[in-house]
Protein backbone atom coordinates (compact mmCIF):
# COMPACT_ATOMS: atom_id res chain seq x y z
CA UNK A 1 0.00 0.00 0.00
CA UNK A 2 2.87 2.37 0.73
CA UNK A 3 3.70 2.79 -2.97
CA UNK A 4 0.21 4.19 -3.58
CA UNK A 5 0.84 7.06 -1.16
CA UNK A 6 4.51 8.03 -1.41
CA UNK A 7 3.72 11.46 0.05
CA UNK A 8 3.08 9.73 3.39
CA UNK A 9 6.37 7.86 3.59
CA UNK A 10 8.31 9.13 6.58
CA UNK A 11 5.67 11.73 7.51
CA UNK A 12 4.33 12.27 11.02
CA UNK A 13 0.55 12.43 11.33
CA UNK A 14 -0.99 13.88 14.49
CA UNK A 15 -4.12 12.13 15.71
CA UNK A 16 -6.41 13.89 18.19
CA UNK A 17 -9.10 11.40 19.11
CA UNK A 18 -10.47 10.40 22.51
CA UNK A 19 -12.13 7.13 21.47
CA UNK A 20 -9.47 4.45 21.87
CA UNK A 21 -10.63 2.03 19.18
CA UNK A 22 -11.09 4.76 16.59
CA UNK A 23 -7.63 6.15 17.38
CA UNK A 24 -6.13 2.66 17.15
CA UNK A 25 -7.73 2.00 13.75
CA UNK A 26 -6.47 5.32 12.40
CA UNK A 27 -3.00 4.64 13.79
CA UNK A 28 -2.82 1.21 12.13
CA UNK A 29 -3.69 2.69 8.72
CA UNK A 30 -1.15 5.49 9.10
CA UNK A 31 1.64 3.09 10.03
CA UNK A 32 0.64 0.67 7.27
CA UNK A 33 1.07 3.48 4.74
CA UNK A 34 4.60 4.25 5.91
CA UNK A 35 3.99 7.24 8.15
CA UNK A 36 4.31 7.59 11.92
CA UNK A 37 1.75 8.76 14.45
CA UNK A 38 2.15 11.75 16.74
CA UNK A 39 -0.19 10.86 19.58
CA UNK A 40 -2.90 9.82 19.56
CA UNK A 41 -3.90 12.61 21.90
CA UNK A 42 -7.05 12.30 23.98
CA UNK A 43 -6.63 15.71 25.65
CA UNK A 44 -6.69 19.12 23.94
CA UNK A 45 -3.93 20.51 26.17
CA UNK A 46 -1.60 17.62 25.31
CA UNK A 47 -2.15 18.17 21.59
CA UNK A 48 -1.49 21.91 21.97
CA UNK A 49 1.70 21.19 23.93
CA UNK A 50 2.90 18.95 21.09
CA UNK A 51 2.55 21.89 18.71
CA UNK A 52 4.86 24.16 20.70
CA UNK A 53 8.30 25.00 19.35
CA UNK A 54 9.64 24.18 15.93
CA UNK A 55 10.79 20.57 16.28
CA UNK A 56 8.80 17.38 16.33
CA UNK A 57 5.84 18.96 14.55
CA UNK A 58 3.43 16.82 12.54
CA UNK A 59 3.24 16.99 8.77
CA UNK A 60 -0.56 16.66 8.90
CA UNK A 61 -3.32 15.88 11.39
CA UNK A 62 -6.65 14.16 11.91
CA UNK A 63 -8.87 15.86 14.49
CA UNK A 64 -12.06 14.76 16.19
CA UNK A 65 -14.09 17.88 17.04
CA UNK A 66 -15.24 16.82 20.51
CA UNK A 67 -12.40 15.70 22.76
CA UNK A 68 -13.68 14.84 26.23
CA UNK A 69 -16.30 17.58 26.06
CA UNK A 70 -13.99 20.26 24.62
CA UNK A 71 -13.87 21.47 21.04
CA UNK A 72 -10.62 20.85 19.19
CA UNK A 73 -10.65 24.26 17.46
CA UNK A 74 -7.64 25.69 19.36
CA UNK A 75 -5.59 22.80 17.96
CA UNK A 76 -7.01 23.43 14.48
CA UNK A 77 -6.10 27.11 14.76
CA UNK A 78 -2.54 26.26 15.77
CA UNK A 79 -2.20 23.83 12.85
CA UNK A 80 -3.59 26.40 10.45
CA UNK A 81 -1.14 29.06 11.73
CA UNK A 82 1.71 26.64 11.01
CA UNK A 83 0.38 25.69 7.55
CA UNK A 84 -0.05 22.05 8.61
CA UNK A 85 -2.89 20.35 6.70
CA UNK A 86 -5.60 18.58 8.66
CA UNK A 87 -9.05 17.05 8.42
CA UNK A 88 -11.91 16.68 10.85
CA UNK A 89 -13.33 13.24 11.67
CA UNK A 90 -16.46 13.82 13.68
CA UNK A 91 -20.07 13.07 14.40
CA UNK A 92 -20.80 16.80 14.49
CA UNK A 93 -22.56 18.69 11.70
CA UNK A 94 -20.97 21.47 9.64
CA UNK A 95 -22.72 24.18 11.66
CA UNK A 96 -20.51 23.33 14.65
CA UNK A 97 -17.37 24.38 12.80
CA UNK A 98 -16.37 28.06 13.11
CA UNK A 99 -16.56 30.01 9.86
CA UNK A 100 -12.79 30.41 9.59
CA UNK A 101 -12.45 26.60 9.50
CA UNK A 102 -15.33 25.68 7.18
CA UNK A 103 -12.87 25.10 4.32
CA UNK A 104 -11.39 22.11 6.21
CA UNK A 105 -12.53 18.76 4.89
CA UNK A 106 -14.93 17.06 7.34
CA UNK A 107 -15.56 13.33 7.45
CA UNK A 108 -18.62 12.12 9.30
CA UNK A 109 -18.13 9.26 11.73
CA UNK A 110 -18.13 6.43 11.34
CA UNK A 111 -15.69 6.68 8.45
CA UNK A 112 -13.03 4.47 6.99
CA UNK A 113 -9.66 5.59 8.41
CA UNK A 114 -8.14 5.04 4.97
CA UNK A 115 -10.37 7.84 3.59
CA UNK A 116 -8.98 10.22 6.23
CA UNK A 117 -5.39 9.34 5.48
CA UNK A 118 -5.93 9.51 1.71
CA UNK A 119 -7.33 13.03 2.10
CA UNK A 120 -4.21 14.04 4.04
CA UNK A 121 -1.95 12.41 1.43
CA UNK A 122 -3.73 14.45 -1.26
CA UNK A 123 -3.28 17.66 0.76
CA UNK A 124 0.41 16.93 1.33
CA UNK A 125 0.95 16.17 -2.36
CA UNK A 126 -0.79 19.42 -3.32
CA UNK A 127 1.28 21.39 -0.81
CA UNK A 128 4.50 19.79 -2.05
CA UNK A 129 3.51 20.52 -5.66
CA UNK A 130 2.79 24.18 -4.90
CA UNK A 131 6.06 24.59 -3.00
CA UNK A 132 4.42 25.68 0.24
CA UNK A 133 5.88 24.32 3.45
Amino acid sequence: MNAAYPTLSGKAIMVVEDEYLIALNIEMVIVDLGASVLGPFSQIDDALAALQGNTGLPDAAILDINIRGRHVFPVADRLQERNIPFVFATGYDNWTIPSHLTHVKRFEKPTDPLRLVRALADQLAERDKSGAA
